[in-house]
């Protein structure tokens, strides 16, 4: 009986073992920070009357990129991971079409708040370090032993780095997780025959 439960246990966690075996939400939110800095370094090298410093300007060029990140990690997921692992991906259902409703409706307020917290004296770095430290030990499953390294240099990026460093330092963190996860994984795993 025992034994039973245990593989049917085993089948329904493998959807979340599959879910960052190759590093992608380390990847996917490393993109996204270094996309968000790029904008701040954009604003540095144009003049201030240039269309890049219109809120609309901005918010077109954060669509963009979030959309290439998405539906660009939703092809190396068809093509790269799931034909090494033999997982097929789960159909779509409305729960999982309001995912990113409810992190819109949830990033909102936490905007607001995060805000109000500066305008405290709280350092951006310090915000920025406390909340990716947190995330990373989420979006980093499973936790192997050497992630604890990039856990460590997050944590303590929010107590030495600068505001105006700290997007791309957090950013190139998550990357450089996601991209040992997923050289690690393409040397260890091979296409499913």
């Amino acid at each position: 009986m025992k034994e039973q439960e245990s593989l049917v246990q085993d089948y329904l966690s493998r959807p979340a073992r599959y879910a960052n075996i190759d590093g992608f939400n380390e990847l996917t939110w490393g993109a996204i920070l270094c996309w968000f800095a790029s904008l701040d370094w954009i604003h540095t090298m144009v003049p201030q009357h240039s269309l890049w410093h219109r809120p609309w300007a901005q918010g077109l060029y954060m669509v963009a990129g979030v959309l290439a990140i998405h539906f660009g990690g939703k092809a190396f997921k068809r093509y790269v991971t799931y034909p090494r692992t033999g997982f097929v991906a789960y159909p779509e259902t409305p729960a999982r079409r309001m995912v990113p409703f409810v992190a819109f409706a949830v990033a909102i307020p936490t905007t607001f708040l995060a805000a109000a917290v500066l305008r405290r004296g709280l350092h951006l770095a310090t915000l920025l370090g406390a909340t990716n430290s947190v995330f990373y030990a989420f979006a980093a499953q499973p936790l192997r032993p050497w992630k604890f390294g990039f856990l460590l240099l997050i944590a303590s990026g929010a107590l030495w780095i600068s505001d105006a460093y700290a997007l791309p330092f957090f950013g190139l963190a998550f990357l450089a997780s996601g991209a040992t996860t997923l050289t690690l994984y393409l040397l260890r795993t091979r296409s499913a025959q």
